[in-house]
C-alpha cells in the first residue's frame, strides 16, 4: 500500500492519494496502478504497486507481504467477507504484512502482529487516508498498532486487536529455539540476499544458517576506517566462510545519508541518525532486494546492558519488564525507522527474529535464560548463544559480547560531531 484517501468526493480522493504517492516516490520502484471505487462509505482512491492488487467477486485487497508459508495469503483473504473471518485468516498466519481489505460496506487496514511491514494512518473531517509513511500524511498522522485491524465503515471507525501473543511452556529451550531458528532462516531468507553484517552474535547465526541451507548472500559491514565493526566482521567472515564487503564511510557520506534521512525519519537524535545511517548506506551499496538484518534479537533475548543492570540492581522482574516494553515498542521505536531507511536506500528490509514463530518462542522463554548468572557476572542472550552453538557456529562468535553497531561502526561519534559543527 502506497497511498491511500477516502473523501466525499471522488476527485478529492485522487488528488489526495496522489500527493501522497508522490511524496513516497522512493517506494515506487516500478509500475503502480491506481483504483477508483464508489462505495457506501465514501468515494475511494487506492495506488499501489503493481502486484499489490488483488480483486475478489466483492472485495479488493491491497497488501504488502513476505508470508513464504502461505504466498496465496492475499488471494485468500480477498475470498473473506466479515470482519471474524479476516481476524481468523490473519491469527492463522506466519510471516509479515500490512494492507487493506475494501469492500462496498466497509474498509479494514491490517498490520502483522509485531508491526514489520510499514502501516500510517490519518482521520479527519474530510475522511480517512493511508500510506506507508507517516510523514507523507501529516503531523497527526499515526502507526496502525501492530496485530491490529483499523475498521471504517464512513460512520465511524474503531480499532480491534486480532493478535495476542501465544505463550507457551517451553520443555527443551536450547533445543527448541536451535529448531526454530533453523526453520525460519531456511523459510525467511531469500535465495538471494543482502546482510548488514557486524560480526556479532546475530548476524552470525543469519549467515552460517543461510550458507546451510544453499542461501547466496551478500555480507555487507558498514563503519568509518579502522573501526571495531570492520574488524570483527572481517575475522567473522573468515571463521564462517563468506566474503564481506567493507564499505568504509567518511563525514560526506554520512553527511549526505543524515540530509537524506532527516527529510523523513520521525525522531533525529543522534542515536537514530547513527542507525538509520548504516541502514540507509547499507541498501545504497546492495545489489539484492531484500536487506537482512537481526533487529529485534537484542530486545527478544536480554542483549542491552541495561538488562543486565536491571537484573543485578532490581532482580529478573525488573529486567523481564524491561525487555517486555521494549519489545511492544519495537514498531515505534526501531523498525519505523530502520525500514523507512532501507527503503530510502532501495531495499525492503526482513528481519527474521521478529518471524512469528521464533517471536513467541522468545517470549515464552525464562527470562533467567537470557540473563544467566555466571562466575565472570550475568550472559547476556545466553540461550540464544546456548542454541548457536547447538547449531554449530564456530564458538569465538558464539562467545563474542554485544556491541552497539552506531559505536562500534565509529558513526555516532562522528554525527555528533557534525550536527554541532552545523
Amino acid at each position: 500500500l502506497i497511498s491511500l484517501a477516502v473523501s466525499r468526493d471522488l476527485g478529492k480522493a485522487e488528488a489526495i492519494a496522489s500527493e501522497i504517492a508522490e511524496k513516497q516516490g522512493h517506494r515506487i520502484c516500478g509500475p503502480t496502478r491506481k483504483i477508483e471505487l464508489e462505495t457506501k462509505f465514501g468515494s475511494l482512491c487506492l495506488i499501489a504497486r503493481e502486484g499489490e492488487l488483488i480483486h475478489g467477486d466483492n472485495v479488493l485487497i491491497s497488501c504488502r507481504h513476505i508470508t513464504p508459508e502461505e504466498p496465496e495469503f492475499p488471494e485468500n483473504l480477498c475470498r473473506v467477507e466479515d470482519v471474524d473471518s479476516i481476524r481468523r485468516t490473519l491469527s492463522g498466519l506466519q510471516g509479515f504484512f500490512s494492507g487493506a481489505w475494501i469492500s462496498r460496506d466497509r474498509l479494514v487496514l491490517f498490520r502483522d502482529h509485531v508491526g514489520h511491514m510499514p502501516l500510517a494512518y490519518r482521520q479527519t473531517e474530510e475522511g480517512i487516508f493511508a500510506a506507508s509513511e507517516r510523514w507523507a500524511l501529516g503531523g497527526a498522522a499515526g502507526q496502525l498498532q501492530p496485530g491490529s485491524l483499523l475498521l471504517f465503515d464512513g460512520r465511524r471507525s474503531e480499532i480491534v486487536r486480532w493478535y495476542e501473543p501465544r505463550i507457551k511452556r517451553v520443555a527443551d529451550p536450547e533445543r527448541l529455539l536451535a529448531d526454530v531458528l533453523r526453520k525460519v532462516m531456511d523459510l525467511y531468507l531469500p535465495s538471494e540476499c543482502s546482510l548488514a553484517f557486524s560480526g556479532g552474535l546475530d548476524s552470525s547465526i543469519i549467515a552460517y544458517l543461510a550458507l546451510s541451507s544453499g542461501k547466496k548472500i551478500d555480507a555487507l559491514v558498514i563503519g568509518y576506517e579502522g573501526c571495531l565493526d570492520h574488524s570483527w566482521a572481517s575475522e567473522a567472515a573468515s571463521l564462517l566462510g563468506i566474503r564481506v564487503k567493507e564499505i568504509i564511510v567518511d563525514d560526506e557520506m554520512v553527511r549526505n545519508a543524515i540530509q537524506v534521512l532527516g527529510k523523513y525519519l520521525p525522531r533525529k537524535s543522534p542515536m537514530d541518525l547513527a542507525i538509520a545511517s548504516i541502514f540507509y548506506i547499507a541498501s545504497k551499496n546492495s545489489s539484492k532486494k531484500f536487506l537482512v538484518a537481526g533487529q529485534g534479537s537484542d530486545e527478544l533475548f536480554g542483549g542491552y546492558r541495561k538488562y543486565a543492570d536491571a537484573f543485578e540492581r532490581w532482580g529478573i522482574g525488573r529486567a523481564a519488564e524491561l525487555m517486555r516494553k521494549d519489545v511492544e515498542q519495537l514498531h515505534l521505536m526501531n523498525l519505523e525507522r530502520d525500514e523507512l531507511a532501507s527503503s530510502l536506500g532501495g531495499s525492503d528490509l526482513i528481519a527474521p527474529y521478529l518471524v512469528k514463530e521464533l517471536y513467541e518462542l522468545a517470549l515464552s522463554i525464562d527470562p533467567e535464560l537470557k540473563l544467566r548468572k555466571t562466575g565472570e557476572g550475568i550472559a547476556r542472550k545466553w540461550i540464544l548463544r546456548k542454541a548457536a552453538e547447538r547449531l554449530g557456529l564456530p564458538r569465538e562468535l558464539v562467545e563474542r559480547p554485544k556491541k552497539a553497531a552506531q559505536y562500534s561502526s565509529g558513526l555516532m561519534k562522528r554525527i555528533r560531531f557534525i550536527l554541532s559543527s552545523t
